[in-house]
């Protein structure tokens, strides 16, 4: 006597509560990493000029991850396809845990330069991971606020590793190996995690061409702000030490820079949901061009204060200039074309990333270290005139055309819709609801 068998389809039935409980560990995974990232950020250049080395040997530390995130904007994608997301995420963790081992062992700039490498690819993995996985687990109702949450969380706990790395002692290896067990402890979230794990992003298809026909704008802004960014990241740490700031002093500006990373962008965002996106590129780069130009003249007899405003708010314009150049780009491209734009403005980034930084150290080593300050003027004043010229050349999109503005960070390459495959089924496709309207 045979039975039938009778199959039963079981369909979750989540809530924005559940889901939000759900995603938590994924935040907290990354926001645990984003807090050794950060500790290193401090503790490395203030390290290499504490035993003898030249301010562009530290300088050279920020090319290297440029150039592994680089890597890792390619290689991750394969990856995910190979052996999904929980086993590349642990994977890329593992990768950061040796490289800050590597750290606190060898005293070497060229171990710490192939150290730096694998951190930046290590770095730029975990992100389109984290952006795939929380994308694919959100619903349309907290899409915005998760990723939102995600960027700020991450952006705070960076600052918050650099501030504890300044109270602790640098003469030795404390830092590295504290950093080395903070990102263990990161595995533990993702490795608990209940999530299930999402399609792999589609290959990267860049075409720098077709992308500069639908935004010539948001496309110069990746290029600026990839290389204006690092650059300002990289020599703050630095040029605040040859000042004679001591690593406490270091930790609290390099906390303090994220601090007004937040204050800044997320108002400015939000003035570029209502007015012409272009205005607000115009204004924050005029203002990077300012606070850069006021630095560099106040050189020598600046306080730690004003350093801190000053790279506060330099922090904040540009970080800016790449959320609101994203959010443009994406105003004027059809949905079928969001994959392609979201991976040619990240390579447009990271290239960028590498570039400008790696002509600073190259100057650097020939010139004072308060000109990587001029260099940032450079960049700023040549995206600012380029902006007002594309004004004259091309209207504003209409207001129902526009997406809304979300937080995100123009410290690692944003993967945007390249990590969300699964957003274009519906005429709503790559829209987000953004926690600021």
């Amino acid at each position: 006597m045979s039975e039938d068998v009778i199959k039963i389809k079981v369909t979750e039935v989540s809530t924005a509560r559940s889901r939000l409980v759900a995603v938590s560990g994924v935040i907290a995974s990354s926001t645990i990493g984003a807090f050794a990232s950060g500790s290193l950020f401090a503790y490395i250049p203030v390290k290499l000029l504490s035993i003898g080395f030249e301010p562009w040997v530290a300088s050279a530390m920020l090319p290297a991850v440029a150039f592994g995130g680089l890597a890792g904007c390619f290689a991750t994608g394969p990856l995910l396809r190979l052996v999904g997301h929980a086993r590349v995420f642990m994977l890329l963790y593992a990768v950061m845990v040796m490289t800050m081992l590597a750290i606190s062992y060898f005293e070497s700039p060229y171990a710490w330069l192939v150290a730096r490498m694998c951190y930046g690819f290590a770095i730029n993995g975990i992100f389109i991971v984290a952006q795939s996985w929380l994308h694919y687990a959100s619903t349309d109702e907290i899409r915005g606020k998760v990723i939102t949450t995600f960027y700020i969380a991450y952006v705070v706990a960076l600052g918050f590793g650099s501030f504890v790395a300044g109270q602790m002692d640098i003469t030795g290896n404390t830092v590295p190996i504290l950093a080395t067990a903070v990102v263990a402890m990161a595995m533990i979230p993702v490795g608990l995690t209940r999530l299930p794990q999402p399609e792999a992003p589609e290959a990267i298809a860049v075409n720098i061409r077709k992308v500069w026909k639908i935004s010539p704008v948001g496309l110069a802004g990746m290029f600026a702000v990839g290389g204006a960014t690092m650059l300002m990241q990289s020599m703050a740490p630095i040029y605040t030490t040859s000042l004679g700031f001591g690593p406490a002093d270091v930790g609290l500006l390099m906390f303090l820079m994220q601090v007004g990373l937040i204050a800044i962008q997320m108002p400015m965002g939000a003035l570029s949901d209502r007015i012409d996106r272009r205005i607000v590129l115009a204004l924050v780069s005029l203002g990077s061009v300012i606070v850069a130009g006021v630095a560099f003249g106040a050189h020598g007899a600046a306080s730690l204060l004003m350093l801190i405003v000053v790279f506060s708010l330099w922090n904040g314009f540009n970080e800016t200039v790449y959320s609101v150049s994203s959010a443009l780009a994406n105003d004027r491209a059809d949905p079928a074309d969001y994959v392609m734009l979201s991976s040619t403005q990240m390579i447009a980034w990271s290239i960028s990333a590498f570039i400008i930084p790696s002509i600073a150290t190259i100057i650097l080593a020939f010139l004072p270290i308060q000109f990587f300050m001029p260099m940032g003027m450079l960049i700023s004043a040549t995206f600012l005139l380029f902006v007002l010229y594309r004004m004259r050349q091309r209207q504003d999109v209409e207001m129902e055309d526009k997406e809304s503005f979300q937080t995100v960070t123009a410290q690692v390459a944003y993967p945007g819709d390249y990590s969300n495959p699964d957003a274009y089924e519906d005429e709503d496709a790559g829209t987000s609801e953004g926690l600021v309207h």
